[in-house]
């Protein structure tokens, strides 16, 4: 919510920086931010299917593309 709102604290974590999409709250938050660019939803839609548990697999339901994939193209947009 705060990175739709364009409400980030300084010093908080800017596009393309971490070493691992799930490396903290500030890298995972802007890793979902550049997922929802390719897919409306696509947070909800994520948290739905985690109800019940979680899966990489879940990007592959729901972008066509594993996470690792992502995270190569993020960090290619976004190169520190």
């Amino acid at each position: 919510m705060m990175l739709k709102a364009g409400d980030t604290p300084s010093g908080f974590v800017k596009q393309g920086e971490g070493d691992r999409w799930d490396h903290g709250y500030g890298v995972t938050a802007r890793f979902l931010e550049y997922c929802s660019s390719l897919r409306d939803e696509f947070v909800a839609e994520l948290n739905a299917k985690m109800k019940t548990g979680y899966s990489n697999n879940f990007f592959v339901d729901l972008l066509g593309m594993t996470v690792n994939q992502l995270w190569s193209d993020y960090k290619a947009m976004y190169p520190n």
